[in-house]
């Protein structure tokens, strides 16, 4: 029976070190505004939190699925941009508000929460030691932080390197595996690679349908004034 356990833990630190690993690959390609960086998000996002809850734990997939429609968001978010070449984008740099800043708050408690799971209810969280708080907000803020990366916040790759710096300390401080604390610091290192080269994004346009409302607008005042000068002239006459 123990065998069986350690190898149910094997997979699991397994599929979370792939997950992590295509976070990173995911961050590298949207440093350089890619497309396909929100494919391999998806991809790990499946490969971890998915597979790992039908494989041992259904009830996680209510944490999983908010993760997959995150970047699935993502990537539709992205799609808003327009194309240069096959696959980058003409990223624009949205500023950080205070309801974006509480919307972000809001939704890494709900992830906290649905990674709780059905312990939120019975009070088992309460037993949680400062390392799995840690950990959970940690692991919420990485994929949160694809969220301000999608609608051009420059933040968001601070967001991803704060987060990754705490996974690292909380897995040196419980659970020493290199190849896991290796993984955070090259995600780390992409965010700081991202927040580098999103310093030149331009700014977010002025609203482009109002200007085209103010064309319209022009137009209709010139053919009002055209059918009055008309009638004018028709009373003239």
């Amino acid at each position: 029976m123990a065998t069986a356990d350690s190898s149910s833990s094997f997979v699991q630190i397994l599929l979370s070190a792939a997950s992590m690993l295509l976070v990173f690959v995911s961050a590298a390609l949207l440093a350089h505004r890619n497309d396909l960086g929100w494919w391999t998000l998806i991809l790990g996002v499946f490969v971890g939190p998915v597979i790992t809850s039908m494989q041992f734990d259904l009830l996680g997939l209510i944490y999983a699925v908010p993760l997959l429609l995150i970047a699935i968001f993502g990537l539709w978010r992205f799609s808003r941009f327009e194309l240069k070449g096959k696959f980058t984008r003409v990223v624009t740099s949205t500023a950080v508000t205070p309801w974006s800043a509480l919307g972000l708050l809001v939704g890494l408690v709900l992830l906290v929460a649905l990674r709780f799971g059905p312990f939120l209810f019975n009070g088992g969280y309460m037993s949680a030691t400062p390392e799995i708080w840690v950990l959970y907000f940690a692991d919420a803020a990485i994929f949160a932080s694809f969220v301000m990366v999608a609608r051009g916040v420059r933040a968001g790759w601070l967001v991803l390197a704060v987060a990754a710096v705490a996974d690292l300390v909380v897995y040196f401080l419980i659970s020493p595996m290199l190849g896991m604390m290796g993984l955070f610091v090259f995600i780390a290192l992409a965010a700081a690679y991202g927040y580098f080269l999103w310093r030149g994004l331009p700014a977010q346009a002025a609203e482009p349908v109002q200007v085209e409302l103010d064309e319209e607008e022009l137009a209709l005042q010139k053919a009002k004034q055209a059918t009055m000068d008309k009638l004018n002239a028709k009373t003239e006459k």
